[in-house]
């Protein structure tokens, strides 16, 4: 990959005769951008282009080139690739477009391309593609009248549209580093980019332009080892439930494409932003701020409205407001009437007013708040003025001298008001300091720099091992591809997932007599492939206290059977110990990128209206299991909700640490349903579950 980012000799194939106005070529580009290789374009049809010999084919170019790239009709991309081949080049940049984003013609050409790549050893990015930027090395394979820099940050991109390559001054904090536009990604990918990245020492942050991916595996191990290193900031695009709307289970239709990415980047470390001004503040947050070691915020500010602004935003990106320094309240107070409270957030106006020096108070306080150990990041609100009669009002002094005098790496985030423009300048010259364009987006500022840590911190996942009925698990595989019912709570019995005792029956005396055994309370399901979702059948009769109920609540399935389907026949029913509890629903998914998905929520009937789930990338560890029970909304009910006891969280932990380690265990897994798992003080079962295999 790093020749390129840094060729020392480069052969233009199809730059056109005609330099100038309207016919800007990939050559004229390069000795803009004041590339110091050497050039050879070829055009059978030209002397000289630019000012430079020109040749009539790749096989007469003096020496082998390091880098090919080519801008000719789709018909001659691969004769022209098969001359580089012949050659000696290993690389090339298809710059042409028509392949696989235009029409079965393109496509088949494009794997061709392929085929001749994986045959030859040549690595080629695009085709449709702009290509590479290294502002480092002054080289560019792009096309568009784009001046040179004067300054760039340590900032790489790698995105499949060029658009987001050539516009950094509306996208990026001001510039890209390095970038490169993989366009339709027949070969280098998002994981050779991300390894290349990861070892440049002139990248600090990456930044991906994400539509789809192929090696979805290969990718998470990049983006783990990177983001240990440096952040990864994506804007995932093309977010789509349509093959969610397909699956047949509610696990496969509670995890859709776009959820797997979102697993697939927080195991990966990655940050993921929504929209293009996210992507933009985020790297302008850890250029500016870099780190935050905690998440105890604390607001400085001369507006008292502006710091309940940061409150209400603290909880939206992670925050907390801290704890004030030992003593700061006292010291604020002294010599100030009674009425000044001190507290987080803490209005600096009214002290200033009345002790009349704006700039000691804030630059003391500051300072005080920069060496506490209970402040992990300090986020600012103050004016900035040309103003002659605002002078007392200029803070940023004060910003300066207390990070000078204390040392401290903490974050400070600003937003400024009324000439924030004119010094902005001024801002950049002071260590960690990151000044926003709003008050959200300055909270906001200090979420990316704790996000950006705690990923370069995170512990991978530890999962366990559990013993296991091997030959029962063999016996049980002998389907035709669906397991469902008692069959599918026997498998899970084999990894040690508990379940309701129960009887399959396949008529009223023998339902009976599994009554008689189990003993009351009792629920009757239907059971069979016929009746994957029962309840749309009628099929589900709790709360069976006697023979009496349990004979009335068969005559009562079968007549709602034959109203929904008269020709629908009932070959068997479940009798089942009714459980009481909670209603969770646990599953997995295979993703045909990143593997087995596994989803954990809100259970029951209404588990697709609520769609309060989540999910995690298979394996996971204890860890894993535990966020993702806390993180659903109906966890507060799982602890215990107006004087109930709470469920057994710890065997609901185990379950879906069993559940991962069942996915390892049987690859084959498509989609597997538990819904629901039924969860209490006393125990935790799972009383119905359906599984597909491929």
């Amino acid at each position: 990959m790093r020749l390129f980012f840094e060729p020392e000799s480069v052969v233009v194939i199809g730059a056109p005769r005609k330099t100038g106005p309207g016919a800007l070529n990939n050559i004229e580009m390069m000795l803009r951008y004041g590339y110091k290789g050497r050039v050879y374009p070829i055009n059978p049809n030209a002397d000289a282009i630019c000012g430079i010999k020109a040749f009539p084919s790749v096989s007469e170019v003096p020496e082998t080139p390091d880098l090919a790239v080519i801008s000719v009709g789709r018909d001659r991309v691969l004769p022209m690739l098969r001359q580089c081949v012949d050659k000696g080049i290993r690389r090339a940049v298809v710059i042409t477009q028509g392949f696989s984003d235009a029409d079965s013609i393109g496509a088949e050409l494009q794997r061709q391309i392929v085929e001749l790549a994986h045959a030859t050893g040549m690595r080629i990015v695009g085709p449709n593609t702009m290509g590479v930027i290294n502002h480092y090395k002054h080289f560019t394979t792009a096309f568009v009248d784009r001046p040179f820099p004067e300054k760039f940050p340590p900032v790489s991109l790698i995105a499949q549209t060029g658009f987001i390559q050539v516009a950094p001054r509306e996208i990026a904090y001001g510039e890209w580093g390095k970038a490169i536009d993989t366009g339709n990604t027949s070969d280098v990918d998002f994981v050779d980019a991300l390894n290349y990245f990861n070892d440049d020492p002139e990248t600090r942050i990456i930044c991906i332009h994400m539509e789809g991916m192929n090696r979805g595996r290969e990718f998470l191990k990049a983006a783990a080892a990177t983001t240990l290193k440096k952040p990864v900031l994506a804007i995932k695009t093309g977010r789509s439930r349509a093959g969610a709307r397909a699956a047949l289970s509610h696990s496969g239709s509670l995890v859709g494409e776009d959820d797997v990415f979102n697993a697939a980047f927080r195991r990966a470390g990655i940050i993921r932003v929504k929209t293009l001004l996210e992507l933009r503040d985020s790297i302008h947050a850890l250029l500016r701020l870099e780190e935050m070691k905690g998440p105890r915020m604390c607001v400085l500010t001369v507006t008292g409205a502006g710091g309940i602004m940061c409150a209400d935003a603290a909880e939206d990106y992670g925050l907390e407001l801290s704890s004030l320094p030992k003593g700061l309240p006292e010291k604020l107070k002294q010599g100030m009437p009674d009425w000044i409270h001190v507290g987080n957030p803490i209005d600096i106006w009214p002290i200033g007013m009345i002790g009349g020096n704006y700039t000691r108070v804030f630059g003391e306080t500051l300072k005080d708040l920069l060496v506490a150990d209970e402040v992990d990041g300090v986020m600012c609100i103050f004016p900035v003025s040309v103003s002659a009669l605002h002078q007392d009002l200029n803070l940023l002094q004060a910003v300066e001298e207390a990070r000078q005098q204390t040392g401290s790496r903490k974050p400070i985030s600003a937003w400024t008001y009324m000439d924030s423009d004119l010094f902005r300048d001024k801002f950049e010259s002071i260590e960690r300091v990151g000044n926003f364009d709003s008050i959200d987006q300055a909270v906001q500022g200090l979420g990316f720099a704790l996000r950006a840590t705690r990923n370069r911190e995170r512990r991978a996942p530890e999962p366990k091992v559990f013993p296991y009925d091997a030959e029962k698990v063999r016996s049980l595989m002998g389907t035709d591809g669906v397991l469902a019912g008692e069959k599918a709570l026997e498998l899970l019995a084999c990894f040690g997932i508990p379940a309701p005792e129960s009887r399959l029956v396949s008529s009223a005396v023998e339902a009976v007599a599994a009554g008689k055994e189990i003993g009351y309370p009792l629920v009757l399901k239907l059971a069979g492939p016929a009746f994957l979702h029962k309840s749309e059948w009628g099929g589900v009769v709790p709360g069976i206290r006697n023979r009496r109920d349990l004979e009335k609540a068969l005559r009562d399935v079968e007549k709602s059977v034959r109203r929904k389907d008269s020709r629908a026949r009932i070959d068997s029913w479940l009798v089942q110990e009714q459980a009481e509890g909670k209603e969770i629903l646990m599953g997995l998914k295979l993703d045909p990128q990143f593997g087995h998905v596994i989803a954990c929520g809100l259970g029951g009937i209404y588990t697709e209206v609520f769609r309060d789930v989540s999910r995690e990338i298979v394996p996971i560890g204890r860890g894993e299991a535990e966020w993702m029970l806390k993180s659903l909304r109906m966890y507060p009910l799982l602890q215990g909700a107006r004087g109930e006891r709470p469920v057994d969280i710890e065997v609901l932990i185990d379950i879906l640490q069993r559940l991962s380690f069942m996915a390892t265990v049987l690859p084959g897994i498509r989609e597997m349903d538990i819904n629901p798992v039924m969860a209490s003080a006393e125990k935790c079962v799972a009383v119905d579950a359906r599984i597909i295999f491929e």
